[in-house]
């Protein structure tokens, strides 16, 4: 990995280690992480993303990523077709308040899941292991149990 190493804060799909580590191969696992006043959703478009919200609280996964692997990332996020804008967000971790890049949906009007989506964020669910209580309140209003 070269020397611009950025960290970042996956929430939705990519809080499975497995699907970072074929989408971005550079990447690195680093901590879990809270982002506060903020909630989880999914948009009109099918997909998961998150908006401010008082009180509120995302989890997620923090990996280290190179140059390239944000570049792939963008490509996956649709940044260029406006489907998600990039943000740098202050996360809580075990380690310290870590600055981390987030992908945000454009679109935040609440929806239903991508069929092909729901494995996904599940597998995600499971390789994070992500409290229960967490999972009840924050997911599984918009994703069922695959």
């Amino acid at each position: 990995m070269n020397n611009q190493t950025q960290y970042y804060f996956g929430y939705g799909s990519n809080l499975s280690k497995e699907q970072m580590a074929i989408r971005c191969p550079e990447s690195k696992y680093f901590t879990s992480g809270k982002l506060l006043d903020y909630s989880w959703l999914i948009n009109s478009r099918g997909y998961a993303s998150i908006k401010p919200s008082e009180g509120e609280f995302v989890l997620g996964e923090i990996f280290a990523l190179s140059q390239q692997d944000i570049d792939y990332l963008d490509i996956y996020e649709s940044v260029e077709d406006g489907m998600y804008l990039k943000s740098n967000l202050s996360v809580e971790t075990s380690k310290g308040i870590i600055d981390c890049l987030v992908y945000i949906a454009c679109d935040n009007t609440l929806g239903t899941p991508q069929e092909e989506y729901i494995e996904r964020i599940n597998l995600g669910i499971t390789s994070a292991n992500l409290p229960d209580d967490y999972v009840q309140k924050a997911i599984r209003p918009f994703v069922p149990e695959s």
